[in-house]
């Protein structure tokens, strides 16, 4: 079953890619996220050649009809540069082509999105958003249910191998899904679309099972920006409903379900209680790398070590095989300092032109949310899995959209009798779908 499975969405991402290529155009850089997961999800049967050719083929359409890309984040196209550059240090070039491909992808992708952002408005660039993310979230429950039936668990993730499984999901493949949630629920109640709502409650129940803390939270999170956009004294009512009628969903799942049974028995199984926060090997990290760099020098401190082989190549192998997790250590090893300065800046730059073009509350909550976001995965790791920050950056970049310019009749009728521009907003045109 999981065979078939895996074959049909294979041979569905490749038909797929083609028709956003030919139906959306450049408005197809929204779908990649949900393209990345979709191999993510599978046991690929197709040569991986196939799909480095299409991903950088969709890319490389995206900079013929946007070829000065690169003047919106000098810090990518240095980035890209300094990754040419390290190569020739590799001693396995077969062994990290994957992650190759997966920054060269992120480091391009980040100033084609807002090149791209800037020809199209808001309204209709939300509207594929969460078209993408609504798609991204019916992958991963149908891939739950099937797993679940099939008792398919090849990774065990924290010893669960019964009831809820996720397939090949494992680790970081679920950080994708607290972003996407966020932006599904948000289209959920600006267009009090129920099917929308309904696939948003299905998905967060799975992902409270999965025991992935950072996801959870960010998840929950989600939910308490998404109310704070839009409890508002405009529509303060029907988000209320709304908001009274999505906990009325989440009790009537809990109670007829054995949620509450499994979710305590996969607490017991991730064992938290006994966990404290500076045992976290990933913390440990930055003491050894520092050690490694500025002790020992054991490499340079500016070009790192090797790109993408820190396992075993750290900390004198104290902790054995075992790679880095957090991304700053990670990027340090692999790239040094000129990197992690290279990187932070690129991020820097996007969050900067985000800020600078908000001019909303809600654009400033979403701005708020994707900071956290980037804050919690930077320290949880694994920046090579690049989908949930590509989804990150299109969530990001909303206010650097195309703007409406008003006409001088709807400008007088927006202006109070103090002659202040004001607006009535509905919960709707709070976030790009007036």
């Amino acid at each position: 079953m999981m065979t078939a499975f895996f074959i049909l969405v294979e041979l569905a991402t490749v038909f797929y890619a083609a028709y956003l290529l030919l139906k959306k155009q450049e408005l197809a850089i929204i779908y990649i996220p949900t393209l990345l997961f979709a191999q993510t999800v599978i046991t690929p049967v197709l040569p991986a050649i196939l799909g480095y050719l299409m991903f950088s083929g969709i890319i490389a359409f995206f900079i013929y009809k946007n070829p000065l890309f690169f003047t919106n984040n000098f810090f990518s196209v240095l980035l890209i540069a300094l990754t040419i550059f390290l190569i020739p240090k590799a001693s396995d070039l077969v062994a990290i082509r994957p992650y190759l491909f997966s920054v060269f992808w992120l480091f391009l992708l980040i100033p084609l999105i807002i090149s791209i952002y800037r020809k199209y408005y808001g309204r209709i660039i939300f509207q594929e958003l969460a078209i993408a993310s609504f798609v991204i979230l019916c992958l991963f429950i149908v891939n739950v249910i099937l797993s679940s039936i099939a008792g398919y668990a090849p990774h065990a993730m924290y010893g669960i191998t019964s009831g809820i499984l996720y397939g090949n999901l494992y680790a970081t493949d679920f950080n994708i899904l607290a972003i996407a949630c966020f932006i599904v629920l948000l289209n959920a109640m600006g267009k009090r679309n129920v099917i929308f709502l309904a696939v948003f409650v299905i998905a967060i129940s799975f992902i409270l099972l999965s025991m992935r803390r950072s996801v959870m939270g960010l998840s929950a999170l989600g939910v308490a920006f998404t109310m704070g956009i839009f409890l508002t004294p405009q529509n303060f009512k029907s988000t209320l409903g709304f908001t009274f009628f999505l906990v009325f969903v989440g009790f009537i799942i809990i109670i007829n379900t054995s949620f509450m049974d499994l979710f305590a028995e996969r607490y017991d199984l991730r064992d938290l209680d006994d966990r404290e926060l500076g045992e976290e090997k990933r913390f440990l990290e930055y003491d050894l790398i520092f050690t490694d760099m500025f002790v020992y020098q054991d490499y340079s401190p500016w070009t790192g070590y090797e790109l993408f082989n820190s396992g075993g190549n750290y900390g004198k192998g104290v902790l054995g095989t075992r790679t880095l997790h957090a991304d700053i250590t990670s990027i340090l090893h692999s790239f040094g300092i000129v990197g992690l300065i290279l990187y932070l800046g690129m991020f820097g730059t996007a969050f900067k032109q985000a800020h600078t073009q908000a001019t909303s509350r809600a654009d400033y909550m979403i701005f708020l949310f994707c900071a956290l976001v980037f804050v919690v995965y930077t320290i949880t790791g694994r920046y090579t899995n690049i989908g949930n920050f590509v989804l990150l950056v299109l969530l990001l970049m909303l206010p650097t959209t195309k703007k409406k310019r008003l006409g001088i009749n709807r400008f007088k009728h927006l202006q109070n009798n103090k002659g202040v521009i004001t607006e009535n907003v509905s919960g709707a045109n709070l976030v790009y779908n007036e």
